[in-house]
């Protein structure tokens, strides 16, 4: 093989090694191979690593940075100016790795309740109104002098104190109508006789007959799946059952946990919501390919939104009680971004088609009523398997 000397002072090939077209420069003009060899040079390798890098990040910042003004990427891309955006469908992926890897290393549930634990025994178990009441206000007691450290209260754990002593106050009260009512045996009586049933422990996901559902004792048994199918969904419902447990009386988990089930539930909505789009505009006789597009960079937008609510509500829970007051501007910050999401799609939707307003907010008022509908029960759906996960 020819070889002739680059302007590196190494020799080069004449021919592309890949498809042996003759070269004219440092890359084949056929095949775009280049003429460095990573193999036989390890300072070209280096240099092909930095390079790609590089070159890989600047588009991703550039579509990143265009996707905050609604609708421009989606029209300079559909307007034939692609070079200068990763598509539509590769930004997509990536943007949903990223928001499902922060989701989850941010939005958990597996450790435990920072919330004291309320033993009401005492008080269901005390025998006269005196015992009732000394019970209810030594438990009382305990739960102020746990709510300050230092003379300070502690952030983040307030509301889930008053939640308790909420509850032993309503114990309490219970009990001592139940004490002075006189009518204890006789309810019990009447209850018997009627069968009537008692309430489900509070917290439990299931109960047979009136006791809390033991996956050992009560395996899911349906008879047209196979053994292990229903092994592997005991298994499941065990596993929900536990972390329903530890999230009881800690609302802001389920809030946060369905959060975290968003990403996947965008992910899987994507053609439907661009089949939504096409069906709105059907008389513009742009193709499902276009709408897609829509579809993708719109979606974009929101994993980069809820890639930011879930670092933010990280930041918040971390800071609360160190630094109460950014704690407070991080919470505020993801109110707005929750507002500003749809009115971002009604800007694009806007701005991508070119009606008018009153058309505009009619098809975007259907879209997003069904949309949204759709958007919770996968994201139900999702947040259900998230649970049941070990």
């Amino acid at each position: 093989m020819t070889v002739s000397e680059n302007a590196t002072g190494h020799d080069a090939p004449a021919h592309c090694e890949n498809c042996h077209a003759p070269l004219h420069g440092e890359f084949c003009h056929q095949c775009g191979q280049s003429i460095h060899n990573p193999v036989r040079h390890a300072g070209h390798a280096l240099e092909e690593v930095f390079e790609s890098f590089w070159h890989l990040d600047g588009r991703v910042f550039r579509t990143l940075r265009d996707l905050l003004r609604p609708g421009h990427t989606a029209m300079e891309y559909l307007a034939g100016h692609r070079q200068r955006y990763l598509p539509p469908l590769r930004i997509f992926v990536i943007m949903s790795l990223l928001a499902f890897f922060v989701g989850r290393a941010t939005i958990h549930f597996d450790d435990e309740p920072v919330s004291p634990q309320v033993d009401v025994t005492a008080i269901t178990q005390s025998k006269t109104v005196a015992e009732v009441e000394r019970n209810r206000d030594r438990m009382l007691a305990e739960l102020e002098e746990g709510r300050k450290e230092g003379g300070k209260v502690i952030p983040g754990v307030d509301a889930v104190i008053i939640a308790a002593q909420v509850k032993i106050q309503g114990e309490a009260a219970n009990r001592i109508v139940e004490l002075t009512s006189g009518k204890n045996a006789e309810a019990a009586s009447t209850a018997q006789k009627d069968g009537a049933e008692a309430a489900p422990s509070k917290g439990e996901l299931f109960s047979i007959e009136n006791e809390a559902w033991n996956p050992e004792a009560n395996p899911v048994k349906i008879g047209w799946l196979p053994a292990f199918a229903n092994a592997w969904l005991t298994r499941k419902a065990g596993h929900a059952i536990d972390n329903i447990k530890l999230m009881e009386n800690r609302p802001d988990r389920y809030f946060q946990a369905f959060m975290g089930s968003l990403p996947s539930a965008l992910f899987v909505l994507v053609p439907v919501f661009a089949l939504m789009l096409k069906l709105s505009y059907f008389f513009q006789r742009r193709l499902y390919m276009e709408h897609l597009v829509v579809a993708l960079y719109s979606h974009v937008f929101l994993l980069m939104a809820l890639t930011t609510i879930f670092v933010f509500m990280a930041l918040s829970g971390a800071l609360s009680a160190h630094v109460h007051w950014l704690s407070i501007l991080l919470n505020i910050a993801v109110v707005l971004l929750l507002l500003w999401m749809p009115i971002y799609l009604l800007l694009m939707q806007k701005r991508v088609y070119g009606q008018g307003w009153i058309m505009t907010l009619v098809k975007y008022s259907v879209i997003g009523f069904v949309y949204v509908n759709l958007l919770a029960t996968v994201a139900a759906v999702m947040f259900l398997v998230t649970l049941a996960k070990g």
